[in-house]
């Protein structure tokens, strides 16, 4: 019922600006009316007052005259009537109670009525006739006339306008309520409740509304959304449900191609130790060789078991990835370690390393042994990418950068770039790399799984990599990790 609210505080305001505003015109219009029948009334009374005066004065005397004026007063209780003597000195007893600079044309004759206010006793109308006293000082009859009656009217129809006011505004609402439960309120109640099941699937045109208003053509716009909805929602559905045999067949395929290509690593790596030792264990069957012979096979036959058990363990750690144990490290150190344990064989590879790391790094929550994996592995790639020797770079910073698998703002992202001399990777082996048992190496140089245990240790961290490289000249590894751990 917010709406109607809103409608009645509306419809109040216009009430109250029309009512005030009919109410101050009506007001000042009778107030108005009422002063004047007050004017009238006492000018008439002063002019009658006025000749009798005159009479009594010519046939009677000015005593006669000043006893009319007490009886005046004996007998009418509204208004005081006083004879005044126009040049009587100011506060004297038959001075006027006005200012005589107010009423000097009453000395020529006219009749002045005015309005003055007495402070405590209030506001006055006094009314002053001219009377001819023969040669006389100048006089008039003055009749002073309370104005509390005006006020009292003045009152009464301010109250009347209010309780007016009121009474309207009280059936006004009243009326307005029920015609809104009836025109508004039920049929917007209707169509809300039907907007909810809509969100919540149900799509079904059974909204029902009788008349022809806007209400009506409401409903039916959304009955004929329903109808819509629901034949776009089959559509969706069919060609989902299309869309997910396609995926699970192209999953599939995937599958087995990932199945294939492990095959044939693993017949890649398994196949050339296989086939020596069932070569030496033939010959050792044969019974033809001397002992020293048989010594010399026992021992090839134990190596090339050795790299089957190898092949084996990093299959397993690459199948079998352990969540990261996270704990705030100092990445420099992290890289100086790798650094300082790799030297002796870059040593004699004509490798030197190279560490450039950006000032004030914070401590960033890893766990510290896969990330030495992770820079061993991609250390020791560059340096088995520089057949002749060189430099790999390692550089740290901090870096504002925006997940690529992620829908976020971005943030502070600790980059680790190591970058070789080498010979590159070819074009189209960089969609490649990070594949299980896929290498560019010579037989024997390489299980193929180094990159991809890499990739799934970043990944664990909330991270990735990107690679840059250009054949012939070198490569760029960059490892991103996130500066704080993702709630």
């Amino acid at each position: 019922m917010k709406l109607f609210y809103k409608v009645y505080l509306f419809l109040i305001l216009v009430l109250v600006l029309i009512l005030a505003g009919s109410g101050w015109v009506d007001h000042h219009r009778e107030v108005a009316l009422f002063n004047d029948d007050m004017a009238k009334d006492a000018i008439l009374i002063g002019k009658a007052m006025s000749g009798m005066i005159e009479h009594v004065i010519h046939q009677s005397g000015t005593e006669m005259a000043r006893k009319l004026v007490r009886e005046a007063n004996l007998k009418e209780h509204n208004i005081h009537f006083r004879w005044v003597q126009l040049d009587s000195p100011a506060a004297t007893v038959n001075a006027p109670a006005v200012p005589l600079n107010s009423i000097e044309s009453v000395m020529q004759g006219r009749v002045v009525s005015l309005i003055m206010d007495k402070g405590k006793k209030g506001a006055f109308r006094f009314t002053y006739v001219p009377v001819d006293t023969s040669g006389g000082p100048p006089s008039a009859i003055e009749l002073s006339e309370s104005l509390a009656a005006l006020k009292k009217y003045i009152r009464d129809s301010t109250l009347h306008l209010i309780a007016i006011t009121f009474l309207l505004l009280l059936s006004s609402g009243m009326l307005l309520w029920f015609q809104f439960q009836k025109w508004i309120h039920r049929p917007l109640s209707r169509i809300i409740d039907k907007s909810r099941r809509i969100g919540k699937g149900d799509l079904a045109p059974d909204l029902v509304f009788d008349g022809r208003d806007e209400f009506a053509e409401l409903c039916e716009t959304l009955n004929t959304m329903c109808r819509d909805l629901s034949e776009s929602w089959e559509a969706a559905r069919t060609e989902n449900e299309r869309r997910i045999e396609a995926l699970e067949q192209l999953r599939h395929s995937e599958r087995l191609a990932t199945l294939g290509r492990i095959s044939a690593g693993m017949a890649h790596e398994f196949g050339t130790p296989l086939n020596v030792i069932h070569g030496r264990s033939k010959m050792i069957r044969s019974g033809d060789l001397e002992h020293a012979d048989i010594v010399q096979s026992a021992g090839i036959i134990g190596e090339q078991t050795e790299k089957i058990i190898k092949i084996m363990q990093n299959l397993l750690d690459f199948a079998r990835r352990r969540k990261p144990k996270r704990s705030p490290q100092d990445m420099a150190a992290v890289a100086k370690r790798v650094i300082d344990m790799l030297a002796p064989t870059a040593g004699e590879k004509r490798v030197y390393f190279q560490v450039v790391e950006q000032e004030s790094l914070p401590m960033i929550p890893v766990d510290p042994l896969q990330i030495q994996q992770v820079l061993t592995n991609l250390v020791i790639n560059g340096m088995q990418a520089m057949t002749d020797g060189g430099r790999v770079e390692v550089a740290l910073e901090i870096l504002k950068k925006k997940h690529p698998e992620k829908r976020d703002t971005g943030g502070d992202y600790l980059a680790m770039h190591i970058k070789d001399e080498g010979r590159g990777i070819q074009p189209e082996n960089i969609a490649h790399i990070f594949e299980p048992f896929f290498t560019t190496k010579d037989v024997g140089a390489g299980t193929g799984l180094g990159l991809s245990i890499v990739y799934g240790i970043v990944q664990e961290h909330d991270g990735w990599i990107e690679v840059e490289s250009t054949w012939g000249k070198g490569s760029c590894f960059t490892v991103y990790l996130p500066i704080e751990v993702s709630p």
